[in-house]
């Protein structure tokens, strides 16, 4: 992890105080999904939040799950 993921994991840590302290994070072959609920199905997981990386799931589900294009590296402002 990078300062900007380490930035965006202390912002999902912070935004998952409104959904009761829930926050799944999953890392598989192909991208990362991202939820603030706890998965308990194969369509709850289909349901997250993707991105090819951490930084672009991150950051979709910080914005409410909007898909986001491939951002040019960027740091995160403080």
């Amino acid at each position: 992890m990078d300062a900007n993921d380490i930035k965006l994991m202390d912002r999902l840590l912070t935004m998952s105080a409104d959904f009761d302290g829930h926050l799944s994070i999953l890392k598989f072959t192909t991208n990362w999904r991202i939820s603030f609920a706890t998965p308990s199905s194969r369509e709850d997981i289909d349901e997250m939040v993707v991105g090819d990386t951490f930084e672009l799931a991150a950051r979709a589900a910080l914005l409410g799950g909007l898909w986001l294009p491939t951002p040019k590296k960027t740091p995160i402002p403080d």
